[in-house]
Parts: structure tokens; C-alpha cells; sequence
């Protein structure tokens, strides 16, 4: 689905190196400094195609993954080898928002594939692997959402506030295109939400509005564009708005 008036636009932004993370595990740190992608040749950028901790494509369930996928490339077009990638992660992993604390390791690609289930964040940083590992430049983007048809059982167990959604950005046709592959068509045909398809050419982001013509989703803040997952400037602000419901969930439990 294309993207309406209310998302930001896919190549508004430059990547934001000052707020990636400083891996200190599988990563070189040095890919944090200044360099920046071009959006004419995002290739000058490393960071946009290569596998990082959370973006691991070198896994070997990853790689059995694509295969599966793609069994053969010949004669798709790398716009219908991405098309195909992104409907396996909308579909074949579930939307599901838990109270699973998002750590390290819960949010990287291979486990997410692992689970079969995951929210906005693993199911985008899934998709940004795959997407990579088939050569396509890939980057993040996070903003801050409202969804007007939240649940009073949503708010009460996670509050009003979407913070950090997040979904991908390709290189594709000499440009930036913006794919969001977060609802599964199984949970958009229950609520009545519109399936976001990417058609190979467009932003598939989230309407404005709902089947029915309900308001649906605004997107309100921009948090930008990053080639690496910026984790813990995102887990400290999931942690200050969304401990306080995880917390009242557990002494709920306990009583």
C-alpha cells in the first residue's frame, strides 16, 4: 500500500550515525563514526549492506530461510526478489506484542525467524537482513505512532504511546522505498485494517485510515534513518514509558 500524507517521507532523512549503537560484541566500532550514506550511492556506505549483530544474514537459518523463499533468482527482477522477502516476514511471522523484554538478543534477525512471532522492531530488522542479504542496501527507520484503534486491553496493558516503531528503507530504481512489514494479513482481515502490500515499487506504509474509513494511524514523530540498530537510545525510552505496564503486569501475576 502506498504511503499516505501522514507517514513521513522515505528520503526526507540522512542517517543519524551519532545515534547508532557502539557494538561491543561481533561489531567493528568503528563503523560508528561519521560516515554517512549517500542517498545517490548508498553502496559508500559499508553499513548499509553488511551483517551486523542484530542484522546476522550469515546465519545459517537465515540463509536456509532465503533459499526457501528464492529458491532460484533467474529471471526476478532484485525489486520482485525484495517484494517476496517482505511478504514471507509480513505473513509467516506473526504480529504479537508480549511481555518478552526486548533484549539484545530477543531482537536479533535469526531469532526472530526462530520464534515465528515478533513486533514492529525484530519484524523489520528480519526483513532489513534478508533484504541485505540478497545485496540490496538496506537502512531503519523509527517514529512514533498513533493508532486510534487501540484496544482498552492495549492500553491497559501497554499504554496509548506506539514509540520506536519501526520498519526498513531500500535502494531500489535509484531510490530510497520505505516497507513496513509489521501486520500479518491474518491480523489485518480480523480488524479490518488495510494489508500493506509493497508492489514492488512503492512505500508500503500504514493508511491513514481503517476499511471502514476510521481514523487508523498517524505517524508524529520522526526519529530518522539508521544503517545500524541505535538500541539503547530506543530500549531507554521503551523502558521509561513501557516498564511501568510490565511492572503492574507482574505484581498482577503474583497476587
Amino acid at each position: 500500500m502506498n504511503s499516505s500524507s501522514s507517514s513521513p517521507t522515505s528520503s526526507s532523512s540522512s542517517i543519524d550515525t551519532s545515534e547508532t549503537f557502539p557494538e561491543t560484541t561481533t561489531e567493528n566500532t568503528s563503523e560508528n563514526s561519521n560516515e554517512k550514506a549517500s542517498e545517490s550511492s548508498p553502496i559508500a556506505s559499508s553499513n548499509n549492506i553488511k551483517p551486523s549483530y542484530f542484522l546476522n544474514y550469515q546465519h545459517p537459518l537465515i540463509q536456509e530461510t532465503l533459499h526457501k523463499i528464492l529458491p532460484t533468482k533467474d529471471g526476478l527482477s532484485l525489486n520482485s526478489q525484495v517484494q517476496a522477502l517482505f511478504r514471507y516476514v509480513r505473513d509467516e511471522i506473526k504480529y504479537r506484542v508480549t511481555f518478552e523484554i526486548s533484549t539484545r538478543e530477543f531482537l536479533r534477525a535469526s531469532n526472530t525467524l526462530q520464534r515465528k512471532y515478533g513486533h514492529c522492531v525484530t519484524k523489520a530488522i528480519l526483513l532489513g537482513s534478508l533484504t541485505r542479504a540478497i545485496g540490496v542496501p538496506t537502512r531503519l527507520h523509527f517514529v512514533d505512532l498513533a493508532n486510534h484503534r487501540l484496544s482498552d486491553n492495549w492500553k491497559e496493558k501497554f499504554g496509548e504511546k506506539l514509540l520506536w516503531h519501526g520498519y526498513i528503507e531500500v535502494f531500489l530504481s535509484n531510490r530510497w522505498i520505505a516497507l513496513n512489514p509489521a501486520y500479518d494479513q491474518a491480523l489485518c482481515d480480523k480488524h479490518g485494517y488495510h494489508l500493506v502490500d509493497f508492489d514492488g515499487e512503492h512505500d508500503a506504509l500504514f493508511a491513514k485510515f481503517d476499511k471502514q474509513g476510521t481514523p487508523f494511524m498517524d505517524y508524529v514523530k520522526d526519529h530518522g534513518v539508521f544503517s545500524r540498530v541505535p538500541f539503547w537510545r530506543m530500549s531507554m525510552t521503551w523502558l521509561g514509558y513501557y516498564g511501568p505496564f510490565f511492572i503492574k503486569n507482574w505484581k498482577r501475576k503474583r497476587e
